[in-house]
C-alpha cells in the first residue's frame, strides 16, 4: 500500500470511530433503550421527555472536565435511572438556553421541572452527582 492509501484508510477509520461514539439528537421515544436517557439537546427531544426528570448538561467540546463527565456518563448508561433524561447542550451554541438558566460556565448542570423551571443548578460532577441531585 502507498502512503496515500494508508492515510486515507486511517482518516476513514478515525471518522467512523468518531461518528460511532457521538451521541446523536433524536426523539427519546424512538431511541435505543440504552441511549434514551442521554442525548444531545434539541427542543423537540426535551419537550418529548416532559414528565421525566430532565437534566441539562452544558457541555463544551474544548472542556477537559466536560469530556471526562461525558465519558463517565456514556460508560455508565445502564446506571441512569429510568425516570431521568440527561440532555447534552452545546455550551457554545445554545446561547438562549444558557441565558434562560443563567449559565456562565461550561460543565454546569440544571435539573428542571415539567414547566422548565430550574429546580437545582450545580457546577461539575459525573453521573453519580447527577443521580444524587435527581433524587427527591
Amino acid at each position: 500500500m502507498t502512503y496515500k492509501t494508508v492515510s486515507a484508510l486511517a482518516a476513514a477509520l478515525l471518522l467512523a470511530a468518531a461518528g460511532a461514539s457521538a451521541t446523536k439528537p433524536t426523539d427519546p421515544k424512538t431511541m435505543d433503550a440504552k441511549m434514551v436517557h442521554y442525548t444531545s439537546y434539541t427542543k423537540a427531544a426535551y419537550d418529548d421527555a416532559k414528565g421525566m426528570k430532565r437534566v441539562l448538561f452544558f457541555h463544551a467540546t474544548w472542556c477537559p472536565s466536560c469530556k471526562a463527565a461525558n465519558a463517565d456518563i456514556v460508560g455508565k448508561l445502564d446506571e441512569i435511572p429510568a425516570d431521568v433524561v440527561i440532555f447534552k447542550a452545546d455550551y457554545d451554541k445554545e446561547v438562549a438556553l444558557k441565558k434562560q438558566y443563567g449559565i456562565t460556565a461550561q460543565h454546569t448542570f440544571v435539573l428542571v421541572d415539567d414547566s422548565g423551571k430550574a429546580l437545582k443548578k450545580w457546577a461539575g460532577g459525573k453521573l453519580s452527582t447527577i443521580i444524587s441531585k435527581t433524587k427527591n
